[in-house]
C-alpha cells in the first residue's frame, strides 16, 4: 500500500514537473524554435484614433487562431511603441483605461471605444475573437450606441 501511495505520488510530481517545463513564469511558451510568425493565420489592422488634437497610430499585426481585441491591441502597442493600461484579472473581464496616455473619463465623459469593421464591440476586449483581414478602431469618445 505504502509502496502504491509513494508510486502515485512520484507520478503526479513527474507529470507537473513536465508541465511547468512548458511555460515560464508568466504562462508563456518556452519552446523557441516556434515564432509568432509561424503560428499566424494573417493580419489584422489597428488603428488608434485620438481625436484631432493628436495624430492616430496605424499598424498591421499578426492574426492568431485564438486572436483577441485585446491580444491584439497588445501585439500593437508592442510594434508601435505606444503603451495601453486596463483593468481586469481575466482575459474575460479587460477594460481599457488608458492608451498612448490618453485617459478615461469615465461615466459620461468621453471614453476608449473599439469597432471591429465598423461594427461596435458587445463584449469585453479580451473575449471578443478577431480573425484575419479585420480592421479594429479604437477612438477616443463618448459612447453612444448604435
Amino acid at each position: 500500500m505504502k509502496l502504491r501511495l509513494a508510486a502515485s505520488k512520484l507520478l503526479i510530481f513527474g507529470f507537473l514537473l513536465a508541465l511547468s517545463g512548458c511555460t515560464d513564469s508568466e504562462g508563456n511558451g518556452t519552446n523557441k524554435n516556434n515564432s509568432t510568425t509561424d503560428l499566424a493565420i494573417g493580419t489584422v489592422e489597428v488603428e488608434i484614433r485620438f481625436g484631432s488634437d493628436r495624430e492616430g497610430i496605424q499598424s498591421q499585426v499578426d492574426c492568431m487562431n485564438d486572436s483577441t481585441v485585446f491580444s491584439v491591441l497588445q501585439t500593437a502597442s508592442i510594434k508601435g511603441g505606444f503603451t495601453f493600461e486596463s483593468t481586469g484579472v481575466w482575459e474575460s473581464d479587460k477594460f481599457i483605461t488608458s492608451i498612448g496616455g490618453v485617459d478615461n473619463l469615465a461615466g459620461d465623459g468621453e471614453n476608449w471605444i473599439y469597432r471591429v469593421n465598423g461594427v461596435l464591440g458587445d463584449k469585453g476586449a479580451g473575449v471578443f475573437a478577431v480573425k484575419p483581414q479585420d480592421r479594429i478602431v479604437w477612438s477616443f469618445g463618448k459612447y453612444e450606441p448604435e
